[in-house]
């Protein structure tokens, strides 16, 4: 909150009376941080924990306000290397540890008014909120923010109206649990319940079947911590539904995504929970003073050097913290790092290079499942007619009861119908011994794409699920229940689906799934949602036109719209590295009125991930439902939260001149986009067919001689776009116009239909850039 310069006569920090607008986050070094990285063989210190040596902000050591040295690298087994800037004391003296006693008699009116506030906001807080909530409670880590936190709430509220909840994960530092127990039994004396929720499933057995977990696949959260915090604060207030506030301690300045949080915020890290981000505006400086001051428990794990009192080993965190966690509790990870070698015991060839992928972190950036020897026993597929088939080898838990979620079952064998939401829907289920087989035909994915992605989840929980109770904590009727690792539904199941809440249905699919190919552009996997919702107006391709090569300075775009424009310029093949492009200025000359324009531009988008999606997912004449192509995004690789975006995008391409080429149109009720329709173009210049015909030849590896038959026939896979799929022409429209190009500029193509055969030829020394000076 506050800004802070460093005090050189007692080698501490020194708040000022200035609002700070980013913080540095200083943090004390003591001697155990010097020893484990090496500094004694520079200086002489005190080997003393009463006090800190120095300070640091991140890899910068401040001692009595200087840069004395940095640290740089580092890995889970190598030490950060130590870059000395200048001698701390003169004549190699010994170092002076802070005056703590001094730093707070010097900051103690600062801090004082800045507890007393906040102080009074929490208890404001509780006031406000009194009647709504049935259970306020301190979510405590045994970090320094939540010591803090802890402290305030219980200075503001009455000591039996709130109770204090630890979230064993454990993996925690062993540092931690003793700083636990030492606030356990302060609470006991203050009168204050605390309470430690746990998983019932080992952090070394769900590692086994989850995976590892990952910087995008962060199950661990969920299973170890959230969803055991729930259920046992249901069983507290024996209430399934309960309302509870989470005093949390959370600063904004820890991180970027941090700084966005609101101070009491609903549903932001549980539905239907409130959280109360009591030191939000703290800095760390003040977090330290004020454990300084109040003399309160500092977590050991501090003073070792290591940032954050978090898991033992931790997808999120930096290669300094990795070696830094590997020093000092070295046999309490080495169960999680075994279950990482075994996860990718078979993605690498020798020992050396496995312990090398697990040094530098390789494992943390792990995707889906396709490098781990972790089977999944979930595959589904589909015929050439669409039906969709769903196997599950052996599965874990029984499907009647995961179904019961969504729907009631209306009989006892195949083809069974389901009551979905007033609808009766049937599909063929036939078990086997070890398997079960699923039909789903493809009037139900067109006509109920909630439904198909409903019923995947269940036959995905029913393969997957291990029992983490991640639904059973979703669940806010209390309907769901766990015996033996065996799922149970009530009867009273309401079918909200919020146990479907979870990407595709069950964490343990997600970790583990096998990725599709999704869109795969220039040989990579690329995303679908390439421009958020910020599709471009017309407005912006005037903006564009008008001012070319000064565009950057002169648009009136925000900072995001502009960031997505530019990028589907780029893919319109309108913006290159010179700037306005070569393919802009034929537009130019075209204008922006000329749908043969707008033809040029469509077909460079075709070979960019959301709209080549769009083209070769979509069929011509048939309307697909927000929610059905929705469905098909996230089959495809897209996440649930994009959908929204994807739709957006592609629904503002419509209100563009593309939409009379072959985008379509968008399906409104009452003003509200619910669907899009693609049409033909019914006027299509053959200009334009000609030019997406030498890029889908140039996209197939240069293959200028192919048939009309090879163009109609969507079903091969191949990187170039035909243009009968952009534009959604037939035989009957497409050969009286290749005949007309084949006469018009036979420079460029000859094609010849007799005979029952039919074949095209592009002249190989042409190229699509060479068709656009045709225009």
């Amino acid at each position: 909150m506050y800004q802070y310069l460093w005090d050189e006569e007692t080698g501490g920090l020194l708040l000022t009376t200035e609002i700070s607008k980013f913080s540095k986050e200083p943090r004390p070094v003591y001697y155990r941080e010097l020893n484990l990285l090496g500094f004694d063989q520079y200086w002489d210190y005190p080997q003393d924990d009463s006090a800190p040596i120095m300070w640091a902000e991140a890899n910068n050591y401040i001692y009595r306000g200087r840069v004395v040295a940095k640290t740089k690298g580092g890995s889970y087994y190598q030490k950060p290397e130590i870059v000395i800037v200048e001698e701390p004391e003169p004549d190699h003296a010994l170092l002076r540890a802070v005056d703590i006693s001094g730093m707070i008699q010097k900051n103690a009116a600062l801090m004082e008014t800045l507890a007393q506030e906040t102080i009074q906001k929490v208890y404001n807080t509780y006031v406000k909120y009194k009647d709504k909530i049935d259970v306020f409670y301190v979510a405590f880590s045994g970090g320094k923010d939540s010591v803090v936190a802890l402290d305030i709430v219980q200075k503001a509220l009455p000591h039996d109206d709130f109770l204090v909840l630890f979230g064993d994960t454990r993996m925690e530092f062993s540092d931690t649990y003793k700083a636990v127990e030492d606030i356990k039994e302060k609470c006991k004396g203050d009168g204050i319940e605390f309470y430690t929720s746990r998983s019932d499933l080992p952090p070394e057995y769900t590692w086994s079947v989850f995976g590892p977990p990952s910087t995008v696949s962060r199950w661990c959260c969920s299973v170890h911590k959230t969803a055991p915090q729930i259920l046992m604060l249901r069983e507290l207030t024996s209430k399934p539904n309960f309302t509870g506030m989470a005093f949390v301690g959370v600063r904004a300045d820890e991180s970027v995504a941090r700084s966005k949080y609101d101070y009491v915020s609903f549903g932001e890290k549980h539905k239907g929970q409130y959280s109360c981000n009591v030191i939000l505006e703290w800095s760390s400086a003040e977090v330290f003073l004020y454990i300084y001051m109040q003399n309160l428990v500092l977590n050991e794990a501090y003073k070792k050097g290591n940032r954050r009192a978090g898991c033992l080993v931790c997808p999120r965190a930096a290669e300094r913290s990795d070696y830094m966690n590997h020093s000092c509790y070295c046999d309490e990870a080495e169960p999680l790092v075994e279950s990482i070698r075994c996860a990718y015991a078979n993605a690498f060839q020798t020992k050396n290079d496995l312990e090398h992928f697990i040094e530098v972190g390789g494992w943390k950036a792990r995707k889906n499942g396709r490098d781990i020897t972790i089977p999944i026993n979930y595959t589904e597929q589909k015929d050439q007619e669409k039906n969709i088939y769903i196997q599950v080898k052996n599965p874990r838990t029984n499907w009647r009861e995961w179904i019961k979620t969504i729907g009631i079952l209306s009989n006892e064998s195949s083809p069974y119908t389901i009551n979905f939401r007033g609808s009766l829907i049937q599909i063929e289920i036939i078990e086997t011994e070890d398997s079960i087989n699923v039909k789903i035909k493809k009037e139900i994915t067109t006509q109920y794409p909630d439904f198909v992605k409903h019923i995947k989840n269940v036959f995905r929980k029913t393969a997957c699920c291990v029992g983490c109770r991640e639904c059973q904590a979703d669940c806010p009727y209390g309907c769901i229940d766990f015996h033996n690792g065996q799922v149970s539904i009530s009867e009273n199941c309401k079918h909200c689906s919020q146990c479907h809440k979870a990407e595709k249905g069950c964490l343990v699919y997600k970790s583990l799934e096998m990725p599709k190919g999704g869109i795969i552009v220039s040989g990579k996997n690329m995303s679908l949602n390439s421009y958020s919702h910020h599709a471009p107006k017309m407005d912006w391709f005037k903006q564009y036109f008008e001012y070319k090569n000064e565009f950057d300075e002169k648009h009136g775009l925000g900072s995001q719209m502009f960031s997505f424009f530019k990028r589907f310029l780029r893919d319109a093949e309108l913006l290159d590295a010179s700037g306005f492009s070569d393919t802009a200025r034929i537009v130019e000359s075209l204008g922006l009125e000329n749908e043969s324009a707008w033809g040029i531009i469509l077909t460079n988008l075709c070979y960019a991930p959301q709209v080549q999606w769009y083209v070769t997912r979509v069929g011509f004449n048939e309307s697909y439902s927000k929610a059905l192509l929705a469905s098909m995004m996230v089959e495809d690789g897209a996440k649930e939260s994009w959908t929204n975006d994807i739709f957006s995008s592609l629904s503002r391409m419509t209100e563009l001149p593309l939409g009379t080429v072959g985008i379509g149109e968008t399906i409104r009720e009452k003003s509200r986009a619910v669907g899009l329709i693609r049409y033909s173009w019914l006027s299509a210049d053959p200009r334009v067919i000609l030019y997406a015909l030498y890029k889908f030849a140039e996209h197939c590896g240069d293959y200028y001689q192919f048939t009309l038959t090879t163009l109609l026939d969507d079903s091969i896979e191949r990187d170039g776009i035909s243009p009968t799929r952009i534009f959604g022409l037939d035989r009957d429209t497409m050969e009286p116009m290749l005949n007309g190009l084949s006469s018009n500029y036979p420079d460029f193509i000859s094609a010849s239909f007799s005979l029952g055969l039919d074949t095209i030829n592009l002249r190989e020394d042409k190229t699509s850039q060479d068709v656009l000076a045709l225009f």
